[in-house]
């Protein structure tokens, strides 16, 4: 019910099934009825459509002519399957040489013009409903043949197969009940283009007196006989069946397109439109919540960006919830460069993500908070006014550049587009993308302008990823570690870059990373997260010096530093952090805190205001925890 066409589709194939089977009831004339006073005569209230040549009543042969259409075109599919599916089921799960041999046989049917085939299969078998089905049959089927056999290979290669396999389960039974329910979804998709390529194809034949002999009524033997008779006296009776042919068809096809999303691979449901129309969905009930003014970083007036309670729910296959951002609070001033840090898992990217509401709505919903951009807040806005936001106001580096940047298309083509969208003239965005590979450090920006991301190193690539989230001058950007796979010298190179632009731009930046090093080199703010909490938010100096909280203390413990004594040991944090859903109760990070109390068991701990910042810790006051230089 989401794909309004094929919902529409769906509605006039069943019409023209009620059409065909209910046509004595619906022609207002026997099809073979001739009237002698209307002869090759227009539309009329006794003629709607007309009549052809012989005094027929054109809308009554075109009621009966649904039904052999129809027969032809299911028929065709029937029996295309039934010669298609047991080839193609046992050559993609034998492999080998009986796979070679039906696959040599079906590439030399292939390489026969399916039309030609069809007219010479036709020629030989003859006039007649029968015979023109069989023809279109025996040509359709090696395609679907193909398609089959390429479903079934792919299925036969996982490890459920194998596993019926080791316990002896015989190949009949492998086939019908594990490789066919998992081609199934592609059978039936293909059903539906099948019956409207038998449906042209039979047209075809019928134009050209191969198909059902007269007098039987076809759409194609009447387009044949209105175009040698009527076509330049009564055109409408050519537009009747040529018209019921095309839409027909298109209803096969479309009706196919939605039959391929709710039955393909992803088995895409309701909400995973969304996540093709990218719009991570949120919660209805946000809009009637209080905001939470104990945990705000800073003023909203004083902010560019201000997310307030930010937190996020991930659907789990049951359909059950698991929140991964808890009630984070953060807030970005112009000009500001803010790192989030922490290990894996802690919910970092999950947070960027969803300032940009990328996160794919059938995987997560953002369930409280608010995220302000310059007071407006983008959890409120539209499909299209947040396309209006990303890449212009907030722009974003992700983490691996080579699956980010699409190969298909030059760099060029990728940097202009992105300004193209947001209305900026396609000649002063191609001058203004040569404009920022050279900024970004590119040497021969106009040949790099024309290479495919494949062409370029990994360091190359992460300077595009830049150039493309700063091409239309931000006042954010988010970089979700963006020197991640890169060797130390192209690091400190795409660190200085940074450096460089956001003192030319002027703009604020949330750098996401696992390297406190880096942290300490770049930024002015730090913000710990833990287990999908905020745990300390403090000035860089001030946050290494003096650490508050002591997860804090541990991931500083773990950098490397030249100062340290060479015998003295990083630290390690014992064991891992907790997943979505076995979170522990109280302090998060109390079963590997060494500091632990039992009031951090048993208290679920706010994030309270320090001197400088914000810390989740009840002993933030009483610890003295060692800081990094």
């Amino acid at each position: 019910m989401q794909h309004p066409a094929a919902v529409g589709s769906a509605i006039f194939l069943v019409l023209l099934v009620v059409v065909a089977v209910a046509a004595p009831l619906l022609a207002p004339y026997d099809p073979e009825f001739r009237d002698r006073a209307y002869v090759l005569a227009g539309p009329s209230a006794v003629h709607w459509l007309g009549t052809d040549d012989l005094g027929r009543d054109v809308l009554s042969r075109l009621i009966f002519a649904t039904r052999v259409s129809l027969v032809v075109s299911v028929a065709v599919a029937a029996l295309a399957f039934v010669i298609a599916l047991p080839l193609g089921l046992v050559a993609g799960y034998r492999g080998g040489r009986v796979d070679n041999v039906i696959m040599r046989i079906v590439d030399a049917a292939l390489s026969f013009p399916a039309l030609v085939l069809a007219l010479a299969i036709a020629g030989v078998l003859g006039p007649g409903v029968a015979n023109t089905v069989l023809a279109l049959a025996v040509v359709m089927a090696p395609g679907l043949v193909r398609v089959i056999r390429g479903q079934a290979l792919a299925v036969r290669q996982e490890t459920f197969i194998e596993a019926s396999l080791s316990i002896g389960t015989p190949a009949h039974r492998i086939m019908l009940g594990r490789l066919l329910p998992n081609v199934r979804s592609v059978v039936i998709v293909q059903a539906t283009y099948v019956m409207g390529a038998a449906l042209l194809a039979e047209a075809a034949l019928s134009y050209l007196g191969l198909g059902a002999p007269p007098p039987t009524p076809t759409w194609g033997n009447m387009l044949r006989r209105s175009y040698d008779t009527a076509l330049f006296i009564e055109p409408v009776q050519v537009l009747a069946p040529a018209i019921a042919i095309a839409a027909t068809v298109y209803a096969f096809n479309v009706f196919g397109d939605g039959l391929r999303d709710v039955l393909g691979v992803s088995r895409r449901q309701s909400a995973n439109r969304r996540a093709r129309r990218g719009l991570t969905s949120v919660d209805s009930s946000i809009a009637r919540r209080r905001r939470d003014r104990s945990v705000l970083a800073a003023s909203t007036t004083e902010s560019l960006l201000q997310i307030t309670g930010l937190s996020v729910d991930f659907v789990s296959g049951d359909k059950s919830t698991r929140r991964v951002v808890d009630n984070v609070s953060l807030a970005i001033r112009p000009g500001e460069i803010v790192g989030l840090v922490g290990e894996s898992g802690s919910g970092k990217s999950v947070t960027s993500l969803s300032v940009m509401r990328l996160v794919p709505p059938h995987m997560a919903h953002i369930a409280e908070g608010r995220i302000e951009l310059r007071g407006r807040n983008l959890l409120d806005l539209s499909l299209d006014e947040m396309r209006a936001v990303r890449g212009k106001e907030i722009g974003m580096i992700f983490q691996d550049p080579m699956s980010s940047l699409d190969p298909a298309f030059t760099v060029g083509d990728q940097l202009v587009e992105a300004q193209v969208v947001h209305g900026v003239p396609r000649k002063a965005a191609r001058a203004r993308a040569i404009e920022m590979i050279e900024m970004v450090g590119i040497p021969a920006a106009h040949e790099r302008f024309s290479a495919y991301p494949h062409q370029l190193s990994g360091g190359m690539r992460q300077r595009v990823m830049i150039a493309l989230a700063l091409v239309n001058r931000p006042a954010l950007l988010i970089a979700d570690e963006p020197t991640t796979a890169l060797d130390v010298t192209v690091q400190a190179e795409i660190l200085d870059l940074l450096r460089r632009l956001q003192q030319e731009l002027g703009m604020a930046i949330l750098f996401i990373t696992h390297d406190l090093g880096v942290v300490a080199d770049l930024c002015d703010q730090v913000a710990v997260m833990y287990a999908g909490q905020l745990v300390e938010q403090r000035p860089v100096f001030n946050l290494f010096a003096e650490p508050k909280h002591p997860y804090t203390e541990g991931l500083l413990g773990a950098m490397p530093q030249l100062e340290r004594r060479t015998s003295a040991q990083l630290t390690v944090i014992p064991g891992n952090v907790p997943i979505a859903g076995q979170m522990p109760t109280g302090c998060r990070f109390h079963p590997r805190c060494r500091f632990a109390i039992s009031e951090c068991a048993t208290v679920a701990i706010p994030l309270a205001d320090v001197s400088d910042g914000h810390v989740r810790c009840v002993r933030s006051e009483d610890l003295a925890l060692n800081g990094a230089r």
